[in-house]
């Protein structure tokens, strides 16, 4: 009896039939991991649509055949396999589109907004605060030293630091404050429900975060950034343009106080 099961269980035709289970499971498998991989982290890179187009395709064939031979494990496992083969291609041209966007609105050194973006969105959030009768600022920095950092270290360590800057400025500001890279050196803040007071309180708090960022050569070769803020409050001005001026002014007028420094925009008295 035993002998008739084994002989069963391991005859030629009964092994092939586990190996073609076997083999629909694990493209099953690999391709529903890919699916839940993208779905976690929305990262496609390396991933052609072309690729999958053609391979979905092909598994519409090999459904089709295995209907037309009578096999249900190959129509079964290719029609389950398309569905997440087809459904990573949906997802890499979401994503890629998402990707597209993202690539307009941002500065591709620091991945802040771009000034592209800042000009064309900022007006609009100031239009929201007017409205609603809420103060807000513009904000004009740049690294003090930047220069010397690249003297020193070299050109690489020059990009670190504006990269470093450039998170340490977004983990300092507030959720609802609007941050872009605007020039070489040079960021562009829009201070939401913001006065004077609350402007200088969260430029402080900028500047103390952009202190502590460490750009390191070696273990005895560090050097800080040093922030330079240049701030305009809205009572001085509702235009993007004008405001930007006036933070721009206030901004040289930090460089020549020195390191680390915050100017609120005054204007001059006649």
């Amino acid at each position: 009896m035993v002998s008739e099961v084994a002989e069963i269980l391991f005859s030629d035709e009964t092994l092939f039939t586990y190996i073609g289970y076997a083999a629909g499971l694990a493209t099953i498998i690999a391709f529903a991991i890919q699916t839940f991989r993208i779905l976690r982290t929305k990262n496609i890179t390396g991933l052609s649509s072309y690729m999958f187009t053609m391979y979905s395709l092909a598994l519409i064939c090999w459904f089709a055949y295995g209907v037309f031979i009578d096999s249900w494990i190959l129509a079964i496992s290719n029609l389950i396999t398309f569905f997440f083969t087809f459904s990573i291609l949906l997802l890499i041209l979401y994503y890629d589109e998402e990707d597209k966007i993202e690539r307009y609105r941002r500065d591709p050194l620091t991945y802040v907004f771009n000034k592209k973006y800042f000009e064309e969105t900022v007006p609009v959030k100031m239009v929201e605060s007017l409205i609603a009768g809420k103060p807000f600022a513009i904000i004009m920095g740049s690294i003090n030293n930047l220069d010397t950092i690249q003297q020193n270290f070299g050109g690489k360590y020059k990009d670190r630091t504006l990269k470093l800057t450039a998170k340490a400025l977004e983990k300092a500001l507030r959720d609802s404050d609007f941050i872009a890279r605007v020039d070489n050196n040079k960021f562009a803040i829009f201070l939401s429900e913001a006065d004077e007071k609350i402007a200088k309180n969260v430029c402080t708090r900028v500047i103390e975060s952009i202190h502590n960022v460490e750009v390191k050569k070696s273990a005895k070769q560090i050097m800080h950034p040093e922030m330079l803020l240049g701030v305009c409050p809205s009572k001085y001005s509702s235009d993007l343009a004008e405001l930007s001026a006036f933070a721009d002014e206030a901004l040289a007028q930090a460089s020549y106080k020195g390191r680390n420094m915050l100017k609120i925009y005054k204007p001059e008295k006649k």
